[in-house]
């Protein structure tokens, strides 16, 4: 049986994209990304940027990443004091 895949968050660019599964896979979480919808690609092409990528995590990871992406960003909002 395959595995279902379900959105964890969208990330706003390809950047912050690579950032947010960079992190999932350091903690061996496998993560997909996936244009919101057809035009995102040629948004891409044009302006060198997509808008609205979704990030996708194995459904049963998904309580598991939620919670890496929250203490991350509890740990980030203490370094800006």
């Amino acid at each position: 049986m395959e595995e279902k895949w379900v959105q964890l968050l969208e990330a706003f660019n390809d950047v912050e994209a690579e950032i947010i599964c960079g992190l999932l896979q350091s903690a061996n979480i496998p993560c997909r990304k996936a244009d919101r919808d057809a035009l995102a690609g040629a948004m891409r092409v044009i302006g060198g940027q997509a808008y609205e990528i979704r990030i996708m995590v194995p459904q049963r990871l998904l309580p598991q990443a939620r919670l890496l992406l929250r203490s991350a960003t509890e740990i980030g909002d203490q370094d800006l004091g």
